[in-house]
């Protein structure tokens, strides 16, 4: 191999060995799976299985939910606490305009303020050691 790069294996892009086998059972299949669903979602005893049916048919119809969906929004940096100020600013102003929804302003929110959270922790951390050098000096 040559230093630094990559030789031989599969071509970019291309599907690895397990990938191709499950397609290929999916298209053998996926119809008769689909009906089956279909079957479930009306005929199942169990309400749970009913339900379980049809959001799984529900998910290959119109896509899995939005909310496991990026997120985009131009953020500032946020490895300052004045960053992170400024992130939940622009978080907060772009659910005000409807650029994003309140549920992923909520995700959002949420990795913000653990990144908060890491910053404090780290300025705990430098004063606790400026402290100790202190106290040691005495």
């Amino acid at each position: 191999m040559a230093l630094g790069r990559k030789t031989g294996g599969r071509k970019p892009g291309s599907l690895n060995l397990a990938t191709r086998e499950v397609r290929e059972l999916e298209s053998e299949f996926g119809p008769g799976c689909i009906e089956e669903l279909a079957r479930l979602s009306t005929e199942a005893q169990s309400e749970t299985a009913r339900v379980a049916a049809i959001g799984m048919m529900l998910d290959r119809g119109y896509g899995k939910s939005p909310l496991s969906q990026p997120i985009h929004l131009e953020l500032p940096d946020t490895s300052t606490a004045h960053g992170v100020i400024q992130a939940m600013a622009a978080v907060i102003t772009a659910v005000s305009k409807g650029e994003i929804s309140p549920a992923d302003a909520s995700d959002l929110t949420r990795i913000i303020d653990a990144q908060r959270r890491a910053i404090e922790l780290g300025d705990h951390e430098t004063r606790m050691q400026r402290l100790e050098q202190q106290r040691e000096q005495r």
